[in-house]
């Protein structure tokens, strides 16, 4: 039902727990080995990098969810990259297709992965909605950094919510 652009097949969403398992081992045989506040400290360093990392991208999920949720369809349309909103044609696409029983109204972050794909900057998070309804769903939004006159921004470039 919603309008969104399907994940890419070459993603390496699976590059941060596999490396996240290793650092963990690694670290636990530090802690065992006599390294135990180092251990510990590498392993938090690597999971406050990775949060780091994906925190700017996170905040302008964030908005856009907000606007969603409030029935700000033209600031959730501005908060899109310019491929989104060629596919969305507009704001109304948006407000046919996530407004009334559908409309988000709570999300939590499980999951975030940054990565540099073609020399594109490439943020892809998940996690759990809840809607107007109160059905429960998954959901994936994937975002990229864009260059504007004042910079570059992450901006939504798909928007997914996962009906089982």
């Amino acid at each position: 039902m919603s309008s969104t652009r399907p994940a890419s097949s070459t993603s390496r969403w699976w590059i941060i727990p596999i490396g996240l398992a290793l650092i963990t081992l690694c670290g636990c045989a530090l802690c065992v080995g006599g390294g135990g506040l180092a251990g510990v400290t590498a392993i938090l360093g690597v999971v406050g990098w990775a949060q780091a990392e994906a925190r700017p991208a996170q905040a302008v999920a964030e908005q856009f969810l907000t606007a969603l949720r409030d029935a700000r369809w033209e600031a959730a349309y501005a908060l899109c990259a310019p491929s989104f909103q060629g596919e969305l044609k507009g704001p109304e696409t948006l407000a046919q297709t996530y407004s009334g029983a559908r409309q988000p109204a709570g999300w939590s972050f499980r999951s975030w992965n940054v990565q540099r794909e073609d020399g594109v900057r490439r943020a892809q998070l998940g996690g759990t909605l809840t809607t107007a309804s109160g059905e429960v769903f998954s959901f994936e939004i994937e975002l990229v950094v864009v260059r504007t006159e004042s910079g570059e921004t992450w901006r939504v470039s798909a928007f997914q919510i996962l009906e089982e």
